[in-house]
């Protein structure tokens, strides 16, 4: 008997086929196993984080050099688990502020302004946390963080001194605090407290003895403020 004899044709085909049959399976189960798994997502319906958005009218009453002062405007921003958000705002202050003020023109002659209406206007950045969205009242924080211009128009608001004069470019941040109220899943209001801090403001004017005066000061802005908002989205997880 011979045991180092060459395997014949017919069982090497065996042996193929053996190989081939449990590579089939071997495949077939590795791809039932992997069709079993869902597919991952970071930002999705099976994903921990929940992206929704909501967009806001936005109301401010402050003070503008110790007189009352209304500015409205709105915003919109992307709400991350109903925890985070990020997004722009813009405000305008509305409110009518008239200004008089006298110049001594390069030529050396005077020139009175009598009724200046002051304008003031900002928009940017905003970003916010709020915790324990589920609860009916519940508190949030946010911050603006803006950059605008202060002018003036005349009485009628039709023309445009800012070419001419007080056209200043600022820069404006607003943290706040604010209590919510959940109305429904797609509306809430929201009051805060914050204050309102405005630099940049330094542009400035000869008057009538021909010495630089500045048209406004910081401090004309910086002030306290209570913000009322209408809050318009997805509220729910």
């Amino acid at each position: 008997m011979k045991f180092d004899q060459e395997p014949t044709p017919k069982e090497n085909t065996m042996k193929h086929l053996f190989l081939i049959i449990v590579v089939v399976f071997a495949t077939g189960s590795c791809a039932k196993a992997q069709s079993d798994e869902k597919p991952q997502y970071l930002f999705g319906t099976d994903s921990k984080v929940s992206v929704k958005g909501f967009g806001a009218v936005i109301n401010e009453f402050s003070a503008f050099k110790d007189d009352f002062s209304f500015s409205t405007g709105g915003g919109g921003a992307v709400l991350l688990n109903q925890k985070f958000f990020f997004g722009g705002y813009g405000m305008g202050m509305t409110t009518q502020h008239s200004y008089a003020l006298s110049t001594k023109l390069a030529n050396g002659t005077l020139k009175t302004y009598t009724d200046l209406r002051t304008q003031f206007g900002h928009g940017g950045l905003w970003i916010g946390y709020i915790h324990d969205y589920k609860k009916l009242i519940h508190w949030s924080a946010s911050t603006k963080i803006g950059w605008g211009s202060i002018s003036f128009t005349d009485r009628d608001y039709k023309i445009d001194y800012h070419d001419e004069l007080g056209y200043d470019q600022v820069f404006v941040l607003t943290p706040q605090v604010e209590a919510e109220l959940n109305i429904a899943k797609w509306f809430k209001i929201n009051a805060g407290v914050g204050y309102r801090f405005v630099t940049g403001v330094n542009q400035s004017y000869p008057n009538i003895n021909g010495i630089e005066t500045k048209f406004f000061k910081s401090t004309d802005f910086n002030t306290p403020q209570f913000s009322l908002g209408f809050l318009f989205g997805n509220f729910s997880r």
